[in-house]
C-alpha cells in the first residue's frame, strides 16, 4: 500500500526544473540534503513547494560542446533524477536546507525556457518508470561484502 504522500507517476510534472550541480547525485529512493543559496536556485526551490516540491537533478556536461557558448549555464547530461522536496529549513541568513528524496530518473526531451533565472526541461519519465515502485530486501551477503571491503581499504 502506498503512503498518502508519496508522487503517482500520472502527477508528475511535464515541465520540470533543474538543478545541474557537479558532484551531487540523486538516485531513486534516495537522500540528497542540499544548501539552496543562490538566488536561482531559492526562486526555483520556493517555486517547487508551491506546485508539487519536485524538481531534477542533473549533472553538468562540461566536455559538451553544442551548448549556446554565450550561456553561462554549462550543457546537461541528458539523464537526471527527479526529486521531492521531503523536508525543508529556512535559515536566519536566508538560505533553504532541504532534503531531496529521489523519485525516478527522467531524460530531457527538450530544454524550455528558463524561468526566476533557473533552467527547465521537458522531462520523459516512461523507460523508468519502475523507479517509483517500493524498494525490494536487498539480499547481501554481509560478510562476503565486508571482506572484500576490508582488503579494498587496505590496498588503498
Amino acid at each position: 500500500m502506498r503512503s498518502p504522500i508519496e508522487t503517482r507517476y500520472e502527477d508528475l510534472p511535464q515541465e520540470l526544473p533543474i538543478f545541474p550541480l557537479s558532484g551531487a547525485l540523486l538516485l531513486p529512493h534516495g537522500r540528497l540534503p542540499l544548501n539552496i543559496f543562490e538566488p536561482r536556485y531559492l526562486n526555483m526551490t520556493l517555486d517547487a513547494l508551491k506546485a508539487g516540491r519536485i524538481f531534477g537533478m542533473v549533472q553538468p556536461d562540461y566536455d559538451k560542446k553544442d551548448k549556446d557558448a554565450r550561456s553561462p549555464d554549462p550543457a546537461v547530461y541528458t539523464v537526471g533524477c527527479a526529486g521531492r522536496i521531503s523536508s525543508f529549513e529556512e535559515t536566519e541568513d536566508g538560505r533553504l536546507l532541504i532534503v531531496l528524496k529521489g523519485l525516478l530518473r527522467f531524460r530531457i526531451q527538450e530544454e524550455l525556457e528558463s524561468r526566476g533565472g533557473y533552467r527547465r526541461v521537458r522531462p520523459l519519465y516512461e523507460e523508468f518508470k519502475a523507479d517509483l515502485e517500493p524498494m525490494t530486501a536487498l539480499n547481501l551477503d554481509r560478510k562476503f561484502f565486508m571482506e572484500r571491503l576490508q582488503s579494498y581499504l587496505e590496498a588503498h
